[in-house]
């Protein structure tokens, strides 16, 4: 195609050599540096009407960049309108801004997408009355990632709306709850429902948590398996035992299948569980009362498969290829009756991949129900039998326990669930009097929250390991920072454990069991 190199305005040179030769050389210099360029460069004469007004573009010539840019030749280019190689629509406007940067010699630049798909920012300049000149330089990966932060900040603002109206979803009839317990006589129905409620909600408050904390893990690869050799089948059997009487609360029946042989893997029992345990309460979720869930178990080749499936709502063929991302919702209303966070589906898909394995979803369209498929790797050798849950306080005997709590509420309702149990328990609520009170009489077991007033948790751990007397003494972190590097810092002040707050039955007996008494 013609080169740039032979415009005008190029300093002149010594008159003793080849003027010839010098401009060659010229030409064949600007060339380079006109092919060598990273930016798109694209020069154009001018097509005007018969009352001088420009209507249109040809293509004069065109670098390196453009032509790979726009996947072309230069023979395929070469004097062709710019109407026909970019299209009418994109062009209109250009050929109307190029009237004003003519008419004002002044450059123009503005950022233009392409019929590839491709963005740009774009510069528009006259050589002369003939000529335009159009240099672009690709922004496309920018203007992606500024389209993603929009998108992030837009799911952000979403979620944190979503996350206000879960959390205060279960408060409401709590607060009602214990309304009524303070007015009902012990032992009477209306006591007993208060106290269900209280249970039931208590419990989704604490999933809602978990939930959160899991994608915080797992975001920063946090997540730590504690691999044993399992049979899949039995730990599925027994999670879908733990689940049956609430689903059977909404309405939902499950009918189970699982093979008669063991199915080793080589799994952490309480993130399987986790798995088949969000799978059925997101079936139960979109399954109407007096539906039925089918959970099935089996082997196929050297995986081994969970699949479960409901005959509820369906998914939309537009959301289907989403559902595993967290925060995607299939319940998007202001109503939100079926509720969660929608992290419930990004937990089985990642916890499913941690495990060497993966997860995927099937759903012939609304209103005709959907199945989610998990795959293990199966493993060989013999599979370990279920340690059987602990479930009370009092397994282990009676121990001395220390709490240091500054929420008067969460202390005495501990002390009066340790105390049921049989255990001997004193109650600080600030550090410096916990160190205290531990020194007066040491504890078999120390319950400490973080932040504590006058000397918080941190400090309590390290004041203890300090002396010799507490050497024996279990002590255990309560707290609402539960991030990794928060259980980091508590392992590296001197606790034995780190302890989410809500803290469960399992976890409280765990601890009083591992206690020795002094």
């Amino acid at each position: 195609m013609s080169s740039l190199g032979s415009q005008q305005g190029v300093p002149a040179v010594d008159g003793g050599s080849d003027p010839a030769a010098l401009r060659r050389d010229r030409d064949a210099k600007y060339q380079r540096l006109f092919d060598n360029l990273g930016e798109a460069v694209l020069v154009f004469t001018l097509v005007r009407d018969g009352r001088g007004e420009v209507v249109d573009w040809v293509v004069l010539d065109a670098n390196d960049e453009a032509l790979r840019t726009l996947g072309t030749s230069p023979e395929r280019l070469a004097g062709r309108r710019a109407t026909d190689v970019f299209g009418s629509d994109l062009i209109a406007p250009l050929v109307e801004r190029s009237r004003a940067v003519i008419a004002s010699g002044q450059r123009a630049t503005l950022e233009v997408t392409w019929p590839t798909g491709r963005h740009s920012l774009t510069s528009m300049f006259t050589l002369d009355h003939w000529h335009l000149v159009v240099a672009s330089v690709d922004i496309t990966e920018r203007v992606r990632a500024e389209e993603a932060l929009r998108e992030a900040d837009r799911r952000k603002t979403e979620f944190l709306g979503m996350l206000s109206h879960e959390l205060r979803n279960p408060l409401a009839p709590i607060r009602n709850a214990l309304f009524v317990l303070d007015r009902a006589a012990p032992g009477t129905a209306q006591a007993t429902r208060a106290r269900e409620v209280i249970d039931r909600q208590t419990e989704h408050l604490s999933r809602l948590v978990d939930d959160l904390l899991d994608l915080t893990r797992i975001s920063r690869g946090k997540i730590q398996l504690r691999r044993e050799r399992l049979d899949l089948a039995e730990v599925v059997r027994r999670t879908v035992d733990d689940h049956r009487a609430t689903l059977a609360a909404a309405g939902v029946a499950v009918e189970l299948s699982t093979p008669a042989e063991p199915l080793p893997v080589d799994a952490d029992a309480t993130r399987v569980a986790q798995i088949v345990g969000n799978l059925l309460a997101n079936a139960a979720k979109f399954t109407e009362g007096g539906g039925q869930v089918e959970l099935a178990v089996h082997r196929d080749g050297g995986d081994a498969i969970i699949a479960v499936r409901d005959h509820g709502v369906g998914i939309d063929p537009a959301l289907l290829p989403h559902v595993f991302e967290p925060f995607v919702q299939a319940d998007e209303g202001l109503h939100r009756t079926r509720g969660g966070l929608g992290l419930g589906l990004f937990l089985v898909k990642s916890l499913a991949e941690l495990h060497g394995g993966g997860a995927l979803a099937r759903s012939a369209g609304a209103g005709r129900g959907a199945e989610f498929v998990v795959r293990l790797p199966l493993a060989g050798g013999e599979v370990l039998a279920l340690r059987p849950v602990r479930d009370t306080l009092a397994a282990g005997g009676p121990r001395r326990v220390l709490v240091i709590e500054d929420n008067e509420d969460a202390a005495e309702m501990l002390r009066d669930l340790l105390v049921n149990s049989a255990h001997e328990v004193e109650v600080a609520v600030d550090g410096r009097a916990g160190v205290a009170r531990a020194r007066a009489r040491p504890p078999d077991l120390v319950l400490c929250d973080i932040g504590l007033p006058e000397l918080d948790g941190y400090g309590v751990a390290r004041a203890l390991r300090a002396d010799p007397a507490f050497a024996r003494t279990l002590v255990v972190a309560i707290s609402g920072y539960a991030l990794p590097d928060d259980v980091a810092r508590s392992v590296a002040a001197g606790f034995d454990r780190h302890l989410a707050k809500p803290v469960t039955l399992e976890q409280l007996a765990e601890v009083l069991a591992a206690a020795r008494r002094t």
